[in-house]
């Protein structure tokens, strides 16, 4: 029974142009799907900070779903396995450099309403976020696991909202630009902290899926 649900879900080859041509910003669409990538994190950056800062959940989740930044991560995975250092190292590079945005940019809008007192002990989408624990670990491998999965299957690729939502990348780096821009350097480290607990979970589930 095992083997034949392994064979069943094996990873269709034939799929792969496609999976690179989705993860990687390569031919003519490349500058649109750079564009595209540009917006729709600027855009998830601003709710996810102030919905952070307002403790709105709801509006936390919004952000996680249309976040992109699981696309260069999961590229840069992609790269590795197949071996394609230049791809991996444009990739990873993507991911820095949208780190630092994501960060910066949550620090600029929370200093653009500074007046405003942000309650970081009584705030539960800052605390939820600035303790990591082992849960969160569990949390992040099983959802990478689930990320590679359905990314690399074209069959269950409408699995992906719901995958965006349990990793979560954007909101703990808004916590950080919030910390930040406030000086709680604890906050902000464990904010960090959190963010790569599920960056390097995910990192390796592609190559297993």
């Amino acid at each position: 029974m095992l083997e034949e649900f392994i064979r069943v879900n094996k990873f269709d080859q034939a799929y792969l142009p496609i999976l690179q041509k989705k993860l990687c910003f390569e031919g003519e669409c490349a500058g649109n799907g750079i564009l595209n990538y540009g917006v729709l994190l600027t855009l998830a950056t601003i709710i996810s900070t102030y919905g952070v800062i307002a403790g709105s959940t709801a509006t936390v989740i919004g952000a996680m779903i249309i976040a992109p930044l699981m696309t260069p991560i999961m590229a840069t995975t992609l790269a590795i396995v197949l071996g394609d250092t230049h791809r991996a190292g444009r990739s990873l590079i993507m991911v820095t450099i949208s780190t630092v945005f994501v960060i910066l940019l949550a620090a600029l809008l929370t200093c653009s309403i500074s007046p405003l007192a942000i309650d970081f002990q009584g705030n539960p989408e800052i605390l939820s976020r600035t303790a990591p624990d082992m849960f969160a670990l569990y949390v992040a491998l099983a959802s990478g696991a689930a990320g590679a999965f359905a990314v690399s299957r074209e069959s269950v690729s409408d699995s992906l909202p719901g995958v965006a939502i349990a990793i979560s990348l954007v909101p703990p780096l808004s916590v950080v630009g919030i910390s930040l821009s406030k000086f709680q350097w604890g906050d902000a480290s464990g904010s960090f902290l959190l963010f790569l607990t599920n960056l390097f979970a995910i990192l390796p589930e592609l190559g297993i899926s």
